[in-house]
């Protein structure tokens, strides 16, 4: 069996260097992994790609790369790894545009929050070059003015290899997200969608889900009096609808499969409740406080 395009990688030791990284998507993901290599790695060239003359300008402005591409094919020119760092559903065409002229050594890596789609699109047009990843931090801003250079300290960051995935590659793209401040771990693909789905996109689909029930079943301006809790709870409501309507939709089977969960863990709370059973109660809520009690403490200026 042949081989995708672009997908012939050169696997003798030590052609992992990566002392050229092309970014694709120069927001809070791409624009902080440009920070953190600048600040941490600062003899590391980097070139960044991008759709909008006047953002690609001020990023040279800011000094945040060393040069700036249009041209995805220009882009990956000479570069060791490649990162994309754009939305998910976009992933697919700027890997099959790239795939015939990265170098022979050239890695790629991802920035997406869903891996069991992006690994299936990808994989076809980058081969075994390719390794899916996804670092847990981010905020509800987006773009280039909420990029932060240590967004990526003590932030864990998920690879997710397959069967045919070289060691060297997983190696060297762990050593990557390492030196960017990452705690690095690995699952396959369809574990972290599950994993993922119920850390990160219901608790954002449970927010944007709360801010719709308050503005639907109360008064217009009932939540000017909301205490910290409503606004703590739903502050992950303030990200990009746009963004997580891709999200969602991408990861859709277990994001429905925990809303499931989560309805038929409210309708017995409501029953619990309903029927004065007082006891289930303090037990529910006494389980959930022994095991958020047992979360790591949050990083400083932590967005996630």
């Amino acid at each position: 069996m042949s081989s995708p395009a672009g997908s012939e990688i050169d696997t003798s030791p030590g052609r992992y260097p990566l002392k050229r990284i092309a970014i694709f998507g120069p927001g809070l993901i791409g624009g902080s992994i440009a920070l953190a290599l600048r600040g941490r790695t600062p003899e590391t060239s980097l070139t960044i790609w991008g759709r909008k003359p006047e953002l690609l300008r001020e990023i040279l402005r800011r000094d945040l790369a060393d040069s700036v591409e249009m041209d995805p094919v220009l882009a990956v020119r000479g570069a060791d790894l490649v990162v994309i760092c754009t939305p998910v559903g976009v992933m697919e065409e700027i890997a099959k545009t790239i795939a015939p002229h990265l170098e022979p050594h050239a890695l790629v890596t991802d920035a997406g929050s869903v891996k069991n789609c992006v690994v299936t699109k990808l994989t076809p047009f980058l081969g075994n070059r390719f390794l899916g990843g996804h670092p847990m931090a981010g905020s509800e801003r987006s773009g280039l003015d909420a990029a932060r250079q240590e967004l990526f300290a003590g932030a864990p960051c998920i690879l997710t290899p397959t069967a045919t995935t070289p060691p060297e590659v997983l190696a060297s793209i762990t050593e990557f997200w390492a030196a960017l401040g990452a705690s690095v771990t690995t699952m396959s693909p369809s574990e972290h969608d599950r994993l993922v789905a119920r850390l990160s996109h219901l608790p954002h689909a449970i927010a944007f889900a709360l801010v719709n029930l308050v503005s639907s079943t109360l008064p217009e301006k009932a939540s000017l009096l909301a205490g910290g809790s409503f606004r703590d709870g739903t502050r992950v409501a303030g990200s990009n609808p746009s963004l997580w309507a891709g999200i969602l939709s991408e990861n859709r089977e277990e994001v429905g499969s925990a809303l499931r969960e989560m309805a038929t863990l409210l309708t017995g709370m409501a029953h619990q409740l309903e029927s004065g059973d007082s006891n289930s109660i303090l037990d529910f809520l006494t389980r959930a406080k022994e095991h958020r009690d047992q979360l790591p403490l949050p990083r400083p200026d932590e967005f996630l």
